[in-house]
């Protein structure tokens, strides 16, 4: 069970590089090579993980990332559709129009003319890859939060920026991870959390995410490669996830539009996902998880 855990973390690590990689070349002509020497995988082992997590291959991938990136452009500018798809890195406009109409079933002239919310929903659908799309399908999480108060929290903690939740987050656990092998302290009362401070004009980005764990706030634990802070006392709404890890990003989601949503507001203090299990004795599909939205 631990290899396997082991295993599923590296390899979420170099679809997470692979990931930001990809999204900050959009505009580039990339080679499979390249792609991969930058996950840190062979070419061979890369488009089979690749394909495995995302259920599409790298160049599929960039071809709907550039048509989202599209999508949004087409709303936000009134300009000439060929500087669109320059824009977004397409040599000419008829294998923009082409890989256009393909993955959206629209030309770029008939999705400007669609109403608001069917170009939102268009959007939200692309955003996702087809494998994120299945795990929406198994979700399980109660959507009527339980509001509690958390007092303040001590941690030490890895950073990682730069990019969505679900592309740094495992950055910041990788070296997280490679730190705790190493503290001999007794770490029975602490948790392991993920701190995000959320960017709250885009729900779905991360300015700042950290690995944590914390400490008992008299404690003398010294961790000298992680770095120590506070966490404020603040209430949040708390869900419970339920299943594997791959969910927390889309929970996260569900759990701000129920905010947005709610009669509640935004605190300024940062979102946790408080890991309740070990999950190298406890089964994929029974491992719980806190997710916890901070409001006022």
């Amino acid at each position: 069970m631990a290899t396997t855990i082991v295993q599923k973390h590296f390899h979420r690590l170099q679809i997470s590089r692979a990931l930001i990689f990809l999204k900050d070349n959009l505009d580039k002509k990339l080679t499979l090579a390249e792609i991969a020497r930058a996950s840190g995988a062979s070419q061979y082992h890369f488009i089979r993980v690749f394909s495995a997590y995302t259920g599409e291959t790298p160049f599929s991938f960039i071809a709907r990332e550039r048509t989202v990136q599209a999508l949004q452009l087409l709303i936000e500018r009134a300009e000439p559709i060929i500087n669109i798809s320059q824009a977004v890195g397409f040599d000419s406009s008829s294998s923009f129009n082409k890989a256009f109409k393909r993955i959206t079933s629209y030309s770029p002239s008939e999705f400007r003319n669609l109403g608001k919310d069917l170009q939102e929903s268009l959007i939200y659908s692309l955003s996702m890859t087809p494998k994120t799309k299945e795990k929406t399908m198994n979700f399980k999480m109660n959507l009527t939060p339980e509001i509690i108060k958390r007092e303040k929290t001590v941690i030490y903690s890895s950073n990682a920026t730069g990019g969505e939740f679900k592309d740094i987050a495992p950055l910041a656990w990788e070296n997280f991870l490679k730190v705790l092998g190493t503290i001999k302290e007794d770490l029975s009362q602490s948790e392991f959390l993920g701190v995000g401070t959320m960017d709250k004009s885009d729900t779905k980005q991360v300015c700042n995410y950290k690995a944590a764990l914390s400490v008992p706030t008299d404690s003398k634990i010294s961790i000298p490669d992680l770095e120590k802070e506070e966490i404020p006392a603040s209430k949040y709404a708390k869900f419970l996830l339920e299943g594997t890890y791959d969910n927390v990003w889309i929970a996260f989601e569900k759990a701000f539009e129920v905010i947005t949503e709610g009669a509640y507001e935004l605190a300024d203090a940062p979102c946790l996902e408080n890991y309740l299990n070990d999950p190298n004795v406890t089964p994929e599909n029974e491992l719980l998880t806190e997710i916890l939205i901070p409001i006022k």
